[in-house]
């Protein structure tokens, strides 16, 4: 189905809608990739590892360029994704996954690994340097997560300020095309909408080179086992967010907490 403004296109429709390509990534990401990289990880012989994380890291930033050409077409489509699920909704930003939730991913195995006192690694059945890679972590390691985490600090909100203005100034084109007798002028609110999606193309692909760029860095600054479990951790993310009986109890969980707040009985979650 056409996105709401897809007559606003720059461009020829692709033969393939995005929501078909993400399947295709998806199922590519989970039945190839994290399998292959699973194995490596599993494996004595890292000899593999280097080259299956290369895959996985390209396989995402292939995503991300796909994304910012979909996106060229119509971006509505990408702004309101109806390939995503309810599950999914709170972790997006402009579009897709929010780049805090890469380096909290990060500190998550850290954390794991350092707070996990009962473990040990020589008795399970993988690698050493898999299973020790997020224990004591280097300093430099450490102070190139903080650096990335101060970057996103700097460059998040500047990107909600600019949604922000784009949807003032939409809204005032329109109230200003509004003709009291005869409503909307069609002229004047395509031209408003276009002004609009324009400025939420430049703003959604601001997003995705942020993006692209800290799952690059924390690759480069994580030795080859780190990375591949980085990036392993990321795939099962979004894998876990295809989970049936995950999404049914969280949609349960949802109606609960809305006929809560609706019988006055519980606190509004602002799902």
């Amino acid at each position: 189905m056409p996105g709401p403004f897809s007559f606003l296109s720059r461009k020829k429709p692709t033969s393939l809608p995005f929501k078909d390509y993400y399947e295709n990534w998806f199922n590519t990401l989970k039945n190839t990739l994290l399998p292959l990289l699973h194995q490596s990880l599993s494996s004595p012989s890292p000899s593999l590892l280097p080259f299956r994380r290369d895959l996985l890291l390209q396989h995402f930033l292939f995503y991300y360029d796909s994304l910012d050409q979909a996106a060229a077409v119509d971006v509505s489509q990408i702004l309101f994704p109806s390939w995503r699920n309810s599950l999914e909704t709170p972790f997006l930003f402009l579009g897709d996954l929010h780049p805090y939730l890469f380096t909290n991913l990060l500190r998550s195995f850290i954390d794991a690994a350092n707070n996990n006192e009962t473990e040990n690694p020589e008795s399970l059945d993988k690698p050493y340097q898999v299973l020790t890679a997020w224990i004591n972590p280097p300093e430099k390691l450490i102070l190139r997560i903080e650096q990335i985490e101060c970057g996103l600090r700097l460059m998040v909100p500047p990107l909600i300020s600019r949604v922000r203005k784009v949807q003032a100034a939409f809204i005032r084109k329109v109230a200003e095309k509004w003709d009291s007798n005869g409503g909307f002028k069609k002229k004047g609110i395509r031209e408003a909408v276009k002004a609009e999606m324009e400025e939420m193309l430049d703003v959604l692909m601001g997003a995705n080179r942020l993006r692209r760029s800290v799952i690059i860095e924390i690759v480069n600054a994580a030795n080859v086992y780190q990375g591949a479990l980085f990036l392993e951790g990321l795939a099962q993310f979004l894998v876990g967010f295809k989970d049936t009986a995950l999404v049914g109890e969280f949609r349960r969980c949802k109606m609960m907490m809305m006929m809560m707040d609706i019988n006055g009985g519980g606190t509004h979650w602002g799902f």
